[in-house]
């Protein structure tokens, strides 16, 4: 188990600053990226990430993918930066329409706080919403998978159907393109943790994909270019709600370390988050892809007889005593 240190929580935040000049203006600068040596004012700022953003929406073809854009929501400050900005970027485009899609895994006190967060932005700005749970899915909740005595942690599961269900809803959706709102440093951790296990598939399978494979709807990533303090940062100027709090069972996250590791090198060498986006991205322009069947219990496409969310769904049901769901 790792939780995030003290450490890593002030490595964390954005580095603001008080009495030294914008990089582009004489106005009085709130932050330095350290990475590109360069001071923003508030203007500043918010154009730089945009404009990062509007790159990527670009260069991913985010919006000439199809009509309709998906966006994961949980609440978090991600996902709700994601959402506000693709509604923001793609207003000006007839035809675009962006909604909402949300994974409720029945966590008390937690996904309930923020399922009224995602509801009341999107009833707030004519977004439409869909949602599905883990209890219709699965036919129990995180907090009974939580309850039960098991070896795996609960994001092993957690991780899983969540991916599956967003899935499922971005098809249900008739969604063209699945937008979620993994910033640099989700990016960064990923690739470690790839690369610590051993696991090259899931490293060249990493997103944003360019290709579509049948079943699966083809997920852009809008924030890849932000350090996650930027995406703090730009929400808070930009007084987007977001969900303050973290989920009961994050403690449990093996993520937490790489976390910790990927500030801490970040730090030391600022920069170093972007290198290793560069060397994917290089990465997946040589991959070819891996082969790809129907699971035999839900007909999803997987690698496997069996999909990892069928496996796992019949392992926590035997865990929580509950009849396992079609």
């Amino acid at each position: 188990m790792h939780s995030v240190s003290k450490t890593a929580m002030s490595l964390m935040s954005p580095v603001l600053t008080t009495g030294v000049k914008c990089s582009s203006c004489d106005t009085q600068a709130i932050y330095l990226a350290r990475y590109n040596g360069q001071h923003y004012c508030v203007s500043h700022f918010c154009e730089f990430v945009e404009n990062r953003v509007k790159k990527e929406i670009r260069e991913q073809r985010i919006f000439d993918r199809g009509r309709r854009i998906a966006v994961a929501v949980s609440g978090g400050k991600d996902s709700m930066t994601t959402l506000h900005l693709l509604r923001l970027l793609s207003s000006a485009r007839r035809g675009t329409e962006i909604i909402a899609i949300t994974v409720d895994e029945g966590i008390s006190g937690y996904r309930d706080e923020s399922m009224k967060l995602v509801g009341d932005y999107c009833e707030s700005n004519g977004i439409q919403w869909h949602t599905r749970s883990y209890a219709d899915f699965a036919g129990f909740t995180m907090d009974a998978l939580a309850a039960a005595e098991r070896e795996r942690t609960t994001c092993a599961y957690c991780g899983v159907f969540r991916r599956t269900l967003i899935n499922a809803l971005a098809k249900e959706t008739s969604s063209d393109a699945l937008a979620t709102g993994l910033n640099l440093d989700d990016t960064a951790q990923s690739i470690l943790m790839n690369l610590s296990r051993g696991d090259s598939d899931r490293l060249a399978m990493m997103g944003p994909h360019e290709a579509s494979v049948e079943g699966l709807v083809p997920r852009v990533q809008p924030l890849r270019q932000l350090p996650e303090n930027e995406v703090m940062l730009y929400a808070e100027i930009k007084n987007i709600p977001y969900l303050r709090s973290s989920c009961p069972y994050s403690e449990e996250a093996s993520r937490n370390l790489f976390r910790e590791i990927v500030l801490r090198i970040e730090d030391e060498m600022p920069g170093s988050r972007y290198a290793m986006l560069r060397t994917i991205s290089k990465m997946h322009k040589t991959r070819t892809g891996g082969s790809a069947r129907r699971c035999s219990e839900c007909g999803d496409t997987t690698s496997s007889e069996v999909c990892r969310a069928c496996a796992l769904r019949l392992e926590a049901s035997r865990l929580t005593g509950t009849a396992q769901s079609s």
